[in-house]
């Protein structure tokens, strides 16, 4: 009995950690690897536009969840100010 409750609350914990979603840090970009791996994920939306403002100032505009899963930009560029380039976004829809 008590192995039966220890294996389930063991796989019910195991669950829960995998199927926690990653969330975006407020003020930096997610790893590349990482940011690519979520692009294809069910729901997923991504938004390009200049700077991270514009990003989410878009998935707004087209009633995506907030906050992001996350933000990547190949030049490190999505936080600084003022926007000097491209900047993806990832949302939920």
């Amino acid at each position: 009995m008590f192995v039966s409750i220890a294996c389930s609350v063991f796989f019910g914990s195991v669950l829960t950690l995998t199927a926690t979603p990653v969330l975006a840090s407020p003020q930096k970009e997610m790893p590349e690897q990482t940011f690519l791996d979520q692009v294809e994920a069910p729901d997923h939306v991504l938004v390009t536009a200049r700077g991270v403002e514009a990003v989410n100032a878009e998935a707004r505009r087209q009633g995506l969840r907030f906050p992001a899963v996350g933000y990547w930009s190949p030049e490190n560029i999505c936080f600084k100010t003022p926007a000097r380039g491209d900047c993806n976004g990832l949302f939920r829809r």
